[in-house]
């Protein structure tokens, strides 16, 4: 059963690694730098890339809404980012 479970979290990993967008490799690196980011596992890290990548797009589209004048404010990343 640890095998058949082991080999689906491998195939998840796989998975999750390769939707990551590769584009963003560079400003990820500085995020986990400017806020002296560590995850325990890989596996944590991609999660958190994920979910850091998530909110990057929504931060990008907030602040595209606010250039159309759809919202007064701009939005940044801070140090939240992967939660």
């Amino acid at each position: 059963m640890k095998v058949i479970i082991g080999i689906c979290l491998f195939f998840v990993d796989t998975y999750c690694v390769s939707i990551l967008n590769k584009d963003l490799d560079n400003q990820w690196n500085i995020f986990k730098r400017t806020y002296r980011k560590q995850y325990i596992s890989i596996e944590e890290e991609i999660i958190r890339r994920t979910i850091w990548e998530v909110n990057l797009a929504k931060i990008h589209q907030h602040n595209h809404e606010t250039d159309s004048g759809i919202h007064s404010y701009t939005l940044g990343m801070n140090q939240f980012g992967d939660m």
